[in-house]
Formats: C-alpha cells, structure tokens, sequence
C-alpha cells in the first residue's frame, strides 16, 4: 500500500523530530499502519492515554537518553568500557528513573502506560556506584577509591616541592635562565635555560629551541622529585584503569536489562512524540468501532495553515457505502479524500486525528489511488497508471476495505470514462468495499443520486469570488460552474449562450428536476448555515454576559472586603500616628519650650481633620453619629426636621443646624464609664488653678493640664491665679488661652475675683 498521495510520510517526519532520541524517531519513521484488531485496540489505548497525560502533566521526562546499545554490547562481551561510556551508562538510569517517577505522579488510571513502565529495571545502586567514580564530565573522582584518592595527594604534595625547587634554582642561576620560564617536556619539569649554560647544571637536555639559542634542561636537583612524580603518575593511571575495568563488570551485570530499557524507552519516546504532536495539533484520538462507519466532526487536514484550513465534517453511516464527492477542479474534492483517507492511516499508526471527534471502523485494508503515477520507466501513461491501479483494487478489496478513488475514469474519453468509473463502482458496492470516490463526471452525479447506498456530496464554489470556499456539503452535487467562469474572463456572450443551449439540450427531465431541488436545498442549507452562525453569535455574547456577571459578582464581596480592610488599615495607622503624636507632646511637655507645645498640639489637629475628610458626607439621620465643629465634641442624632438637628449630647439635648455638624467614625464612649470618671474627677476638680510662685516654664504645664481636666469636666467657667507680680505670667497665660480653640473669651477678675491677678476664663459648652 502506497501512502504517498496522503503525505502520511510528512505527518511521521513531523513526529519524529519530537523525539528524544534517536530509537524513538526510528520506531516513528518505521511506522506502518497495523490492520490487527488486537494491536489497534492496543496502540489505540496507549495514544488515548498519553495524549491525556501530556495535555495535563505535559510530555514524559525523557532527556538524557540516547542509543546506548553498542556500550553495552561491548560491556558484555567483557570490554572495558571508557569514562564517557559510564557518563551515558549513568544518564540512562536517570532517565529511567525520571520516567518511573513520572508514572507516579499520574493521579488517573492508565493501565497501558503503567505496563509498559512496570518492565524497566531501577539501577540505584549501580547509579550511585558510578556516580561516586565519574563526574557528569567524564572525569575519574577522588572518591572513585582510596588508592586513587592517596595517589593524587601525594602528586598534590610533590607538585609543591616542585614548585620550590624550580623557584630556589631560578633565583640562584637567574643569568642563566630565559624569562624564568618553568615547563614540562616528556611529562617531565623542564627549565629553558641559555643554549650556552646548557650543561652547567648536570641532569638531562630535553632538547633546544628552532634557532637553538635556548635549551630545554632537567637539571639534577630535579631528577629525583620527575622520578618520583612519574611513578605516581604511573600508578595513577594503573588505578583509573583499574577501576574503569571494576565499573565495566558492573554494567554488564545490568547490560541485558539495560538493553531492555532502551526498547521499552524507543517506545514511549515514540509514544509522547505523537502525544506531543495531537497536543499541538488540537487532535483527538479516534474511537475504534465494529461497524463500517465514519464520523470525523470538525476535521481538517494537518499540512493545511490552521489560518486559512476550512473544517468539514464527514460522515459515512449505513446503509451507506460509497461517498462520491463533486465539484470544480480546484475545489477541495482531492483534499477531503485525502483527510479522510488520513484520518484512517493516522488511527491505524496509533496517532491523533485532527478532528474535534472521530469514529473509525475496522479495515483490512487501504486501497489508495490519489494523483499521477505516470512513470515513463514503466511505459505508463496517466490513465494507464489509474487502470493499474484500479486493477490492483478489483482484485483484491474485501467488503472490510477501505477505497480511496481521486477523479475516477478521468485521463480518457469522458463517455468511456463515465462508463468505467460506474462499472468499478458497481463492482467495488458488490464486494461491500467502504469507497470514498471524486469525480466531476455529470453521468456519474446521476448514476449516485439513483442508488441510497451511495452519497452524494460537493465542496462549494465562489462563483462571485471565482475562488473554492473548501466547504463539504452532503447530499448536493458540484457544478463545474464552467460558463460562469467563462464570463469573468470576457468570453464573448453568444458563445457562452449557444454552450449553456447546447447543454440543456443534453439534459432530461429528471436531471432538470435535479438541478432544482439541488438550488432549493442549497438555499435552505446557506439559510441554515446563517442561523448557526447567528445562534453561535448569540450563545457566545451569552456566555460572556454570564461571565462578566460572574466576574462582577465575585469581584463586588472582593472589593467590599478591600475597602473594609483598607478602611480598618487607616484607622489603625491614623491611631499610631495620633498616638506618637501624643507621645511627642508629653515628651515636649517635660523638657521642651511651649511654642513647640503648640506646633505638635497642632499637628494632632491637623490630622485628626485630615481623618475626618476621609469620612464621605452623606445624608444625616436619626441614630447617626456626629461630631460637633466647633467644639468637637461626640453625639446622636435623635430627631431631624429639615436644616433642623436634635443631638443627644451626654444626656442634654442639644440643638443645632447641618453646617454646624458632620459625620464621623469616633464612638461615644458608654455612659456608665462617663458617669464614673467624671464623678471621681469633679469630686477632686478645683474651680481654679493657682500659678502664683511659678515661672512661666514650669506655669504652663501646669496650666495646659488644668485646662484639660476642665474640659475633660465639661466645666463652663474657671479662674486661673497668676498674681500681678511683673505681669510676664499673666502675659504668659493670656498667650496660652488665645490659642485655645475650646476657649470662648476670657477676661481679668472682678474685684470679688481676684482682680489683676486672676483671670476668668469662659470654655465652650
């Protein structure tokens, strides 16, 4: 069976360079579609199961294999092997490992996959013991044996008394040497020295320069330390030998295993390749089905452009037997063959199918004659080629083939065409063959529409356009659209005319009724196709709505839970700076001057209003809670009438207008508590404050916190002692009640009051 006209060759080129390794694109470009039920049914499991895999856990983990056969062929017939042969030794068993672990980390049932895993053999232990003798360079370690390990300090050792030697004998015949220039000939430290002192040093020449002005000597004082050197050299080399041998009898003890493993590794790399493949290519696996039918939905070709391929869908459902697809040349006819024919090949190589979903029946067989097989070696002409090959099929289909027929009878007379292409396809229908035909013969469209075993379908044709639309449509025959064509390229009018007569004349009355049912089912057919589209339109636009609903719903308790957060952050942040705030003015209070009081006091203000800007204005209403501008002070509304507000402030009704109020967030602190504190605070507050003996540093502390017990009291009138004296304090004091906003107006005493030497200060209510 020739796959050429399908390209299946293409498609395993594709694949095997997905591979890993070079076994996995053997077992891929050796591929041959199976017609054995039971390995169908198998490779058909294994290629539904990793496709799964890959799509959710991506590929299998396979770097690091390569085809190790020769190395262990070597290894068995008792070969030492090299270091780098043990580097690919140990990258194998990680590979096998990584595989195994990847099985593992399936959460699914994969009885396939798990089968073929379950036969590779771990060799941890030989890892470990390779591991411990190569690095991953091919370089025998240290740790490889102790031997090697004492061997290599000892040259580590010699190599420092080397370096003295050759330093002491430079220093001492420095007008001997050349550039102090240390170097080895024969594996031996030589030294270059003058050509003319040469033999002033005892040991051995190693030789001279080109121009001979220079010589390469071993002095004697160097002789002993080479010697020695060389024999660590030797014995070294003896004990990397000694344990690439070691190494050696242990990879052949794991050799036949390992050999197995390579087998069973070609055939998951060949295996994820084509997983790889159907991922990329958005393919399916097919469902395998006792009965003669085909069902490809939404299928195309996979050498097409995903941009520009058209997606058909194909069915051949019994009582059907035979497809024959019509059309214009150019139209699509030949590529539907061919993704049909290679919807089959590709099921029956265990690779995906492009198509959304896929049913393939049994065959025994794939009969193929898909474009010009004219050989001027064999004689053959292009129709000569169809007969052999349409030779080949009569002979040999089953009623369990599949037949694949592009332009049937085409290359000879067209009424001796017509009547062969008829003759095979009656023949093939008698044996029961699965046949998928194209033609563009008007007898044989008839012939089909004659016959309910056979289906009659078309690819469609822009006659605006002049171009194919690629469409399959079931159930309408093609048109040639040959005089339509001829128009647009300005054939003279009366030719088309006397053609389009002469080919009605031609026609009968069924082919008449035809054609007109034809155009009312192609009509109803484009209406239909428009409805979808807009249903799908309207599906689409739904699915989004519903989506953003979602999004909007899940996002609104998000962001309501945001604002609250946010809101709480800056509460809590307003606090640690009012906080900190306070905490600089107690401080400033001990050791600072008073403007600088002030300063911080008004840094407090600030962003206690700052906060409060925050606060987004709203409607008042009865049950809210408010602060009072002016005097800052907290309380509830209780009633509300127009610009009119009653405030239950501690207890008093209050009332005021809106401009003189605004929202807050600060609590009104609970009554009991309030009562409490200031019970115990008026019992001990003083109706005056006595500064008199003070200075004004140490008076205005006193008189700051004073004040704030006044107002902590709610105290209307208080009187502050400050004496005549030079009047620096009073000053002092009237500077300090100023700048006091909870101050209404102050003034000195009545002479009952204390006159001069007090002052009598008003504090808001």
């Amino acid at each position: 069976m020739s796959t050429a006209g399908i390209e299946l060759e293409v498609i395993k080129n594709q694949i095997a360079n997905l591979c890993a390794f070079s076994l996995g694109q053997q077992k891929i470009l050796s591929l041959e579609p199976s017609f054995s039920p039971l390995v169908l049914r198998r490779e058909n499991k294994r290629i539904k199961e990793a496709l799964a895999c890959t799509i959710k856990y991506s590929a299998m983990p396979l770097t690091g294999l390569k085809d190790i056969t020769l190395l262990l062929e070597q290894a068995k017939k008792g070969m030492t092997l090299t270091p780098l042969d043990f580097v690919q030794t140990m990258n194998h068993i990680r590979a096998t490992r990584g595989i195994v672990s990847y099985t593992k980390g399936i959460e699914e049932e994969c009885e396939e996959l798990q089968d073929l895993v379950s036969s590779i053999v771990i060799f941890k232990e030989v890892q470990d013991k390779l591991e411990s003798c190569f690095s991953d360079d091919g370089e025998i370690l240290d740790t490889a044996s102790d031997t090697l390990r004492g061997i290599r300090k000892a040259l580590l050792k010699i190599d420092g008394e080397i370096q003295t030697e050759t330093n002491r004998f430079m220093q001492k015949h420095a007008s001997s040497m050349i550039d102090n220039i240390v170097t080895t000939r024969n594996n031996r430290v030589v030294v270059l020295v003058k050509a003319g002192d040469k033999n002033s040093f005892g040991g051995f020449i190693h030789g001279e320069s080109a121009s001979g002005q220079t010589a390469y000597v071993e002095p004697s004082s160097f002789v002993e330390i080479n010697n020695r050197k060389q024999s660590l050299l030797y014995q070294e080399q003896e004990e990397m030998e000694r344990i690439c041998w070691e190494c050696s009898e242990v990879v052949s003890n794991i050799a036949e295993d390992c050999l197995n493993n390579l087998e069973t590794c070609a055939i998951l790399d060949a295996l994820f390749a084509k997983a790889s493949w159907g991922k990329k290519e958005d393919a399916c696996v097919a469902q395998l089905t006792q009965e003669k039918s085909i069902y490809l939905k939404n299928t195309r070709h996979p050498l097409i452009d995903r941009k520009k391929v058209v997606e058909n869908t194909y069915r051949i459902i019994e009582p059907v037997r035979v497809l024959l697809i019509t059309g214009p040349n150019t139209g699509g006819k030949t590529v539907s063959l061919k993704c049909l024919g290679l919807a089959v090949l590709l099921t029956y190589c265990g690779i995906p199918v492009c198509a959304e979903e896929a049913q393939i029946p049994f065959f025994d067989h794939v009969f193929i004659d898909i474009g010009d097989d004219q050989s001027v070696l064999q004689s053959l002409s292009t129709f000569s080629a169809h007969l052999s090959k349409l030779a080949d099929v009569s002979q040999h289909a089953t009623k369990d083939s599949f037949v694949l027929l592009d332009e049937l009878g085409s290359g000879t007379d067209p009424k001796e065409g017509e009547s062969l292409a008829i003759a095979i396809l009656n023949d093939l229908r008698d044996k029961g063959c699965l046949v998928v035909a194209t033609t563009h013969y008007g007898r044989l469209k008839a012939y089909g529409k004659r016959h309910e075993d056979i289906l009659v379908s078309s690819v469609q044709f822009d006659v605006e356009k002049l171009v194919p639309t690629y469409h399959f449509v079931e159930g309408l025959t093609g048109q040639s659209n040959a005089f339509e064509i001829a128009r647009r390229y300005n054939l003279k009018e009366s030719i088309i005319k006397s053609a389009e007569f002469l080919k009605n004349q031609q026609k009968t009355e069924e082919d008449r009724l035809i054609e007109k049912l034809e155009l009312q089912v192609l009509e109803n057919q484009q209406l239909k196709e428009k409805l979808v589209e807009q249903q799908t339109i309207q599906n689409k636009m739904f699915k989004e709505l519903q989506n953003e609903k979602e999004v909007f719903e899940r996002n609104k308790e998000k962001n309501i839970e945001k604002a609250k957060q946010e809101a709480e952050d800056y509460l809590h942040m307003v606090k640690e700076e009012a906080q900190a705030i306070l905490d600089e003015m107690r401080k400033k209070q001990e050791t600072e001057k008073y403007h600088e009081v002030l300063d911080v006091k008004k840094k407090l203000t600030l962003l206690d209003e700052e906060e409060e800007e925050e606060i987004e204005e709203k409607e008042f209403k009865v049950g809210d809670t408010i602060e009072i501008r002016q005097s800052h002070q907290i309380a509830k509304i209780i009633q509300v009438n127009k610009n009119q507000i009653t405030l239950d402030l501690n207890g008093i009704t209050v009332k005021s207008t809106k401009d003189k109020i605004k929202h807050t967030h600060k609590v009104i602190t609970k009554p009991k508590k309030v009562f409490s504190m200031r019970t115990e605070k008026i019992q001990s507050f003083k109706l005056e404050c006595n500064l008199i003996g003070l200075r004004v540093e140490e008076a205005l502390p006193v008189l700051q916190k004073y004040m704030d017990d006044a107002k902590f009291n709610h105290m209307a009138t208080v009187r502050i002692i400050h004496g005549d004296g030079t009047g620096a304090l009073r000053k002092a004091v009237h500077e300090y009640l100023k700048s006091d906003r909870d101050v209404v107006n102050y003034r000195l005493g009545a002479p009952n009051e204390g006159s001069t030497g007090a002052t009598v200060v008003t504090l808001r209510g």
